[in-house]
């Protein structure tokens, strides 16, 4: 149980500094999605790849594969070797995979090119693109999260996290989005609605900061992100802090848990949350 006047202080504190934070979010830690090519599979591949490895990681791979292949057509696309094309890649990035073991990236590449595959394959028996399956009209944001999860590949997870930075570039809280951004292109209407309705996703960063945030201990942060009380604990406080788009608090936790918090070694000092942060507080009262 938590204290209420502790809550509301705290997201009342995560609130009222939105601006002031999303400004420094977005100066640090750009959007990733691909740069190029703009093509309408180039954000689908970039997000099933974006688990486990570093996002930067995960959303260079359209780029890389398409300055190998020269075409993203979906048959060129369909009669790609994924797990040995990723297997190359995350080579050529190995630096930034250091804490990742061999299992874990055989894993990777077994798991995520699997998906890659089926998911084109879904696309090929309908007839339609990421880009097509959306009509020139408005959709309410659970509708979006629900056509993308007919997608192989696409979890739970991943279609909170699709359908929030949708919604973040039809409130023009981005400047752009490589999907979104094709859809409108092609349909002028296409837009978001029902913005408030979107549940956040929650991942081990977002755990991890938010147990931090309330002062909580955990020998493992991905028991607690299985636990359902402990999520219903974090959808809960985000519909306070940001009733107007709740997922807004997966923005601060999950920036904030890769720029700041640390699991072993957070930067508490510099974090911008560490006036309300029970940790951080007992953290820099330890240094004084």
């Amino acid at each position: 149980a938590r204290d209420l006047s502790d809550v509301k202080r705290k997201a009342d504190g995560l609130s009222s500094r939105w601006h002031y934070i999303w400004k420094q979010i977005s100066e640090r830690l750009p959007p990733p999605e691909p740069s190029k090519p703009q093509h309408e599979f180039a954000p689908l591949i970039g997000a099933i790849c974006d688990e486990q490895i570093p996002a930067e990681v995960a959303w260079g791979f359209p780029e890389w594969l398409y300055n190998r292949l020269g075409s993203f057509e979906l048959q060129v696309l369909i009669e790609v070797d994924y797990e040995a094309k990723l297997e190359q890649y995350l080579k050529e990035h190995h630096e930034r995979l250091k804490e990742l073991n061999e299992d874990t990236i055989k894993a990777y590449l077994k798991s995520v090119s699997k998906k890659i595959k089926d998911a084109l394959g879904y696309f090929e028996k309908q007839g339609k693109t990421p880009v097509t399956m959306f009509e020139n009209s408005k959709y309410p944001a659970p509708e979006v999260y629900f056509m993308l999860r007919v997608i192989p590949g696409i979890g739970p997870k991943k279609a909170s996290m699709i359908t929030r930075d949708f919604v973040y570039r039809s409130l023009e809280l981005v400047e752009s989005n490589a999907w979104f951004d094709q859809i409108k292109e092609r349909n002028p209407e296409f837009d978001i609605t029902h913005h408030h309705l979107i549940t956040m996703p929650i991942d081990v960063n977002v755990v991890r900061v938010f147990s931090r945030l309330f002062g909580l201990k955990s020998a493992s942060w991905r028991c607690l992100q299985n636990s359902p009380v402990f999520v219903q604990d974090v959808i809960a406080f985000s519909k306070l802090a940001f009733p107007d788009l709740p997922a807004k608090l997966d923005d601060f936790l999950w920036n904030v848990g890769r720029e700041w918090c640390d699991n072993d070694n957070p930067r508490c000092q510099e974090c911008l949350l560490r006036d309300i942060c029970d940790a951080g507080q007992r953290f820099l009262q330890g240094r004084q």
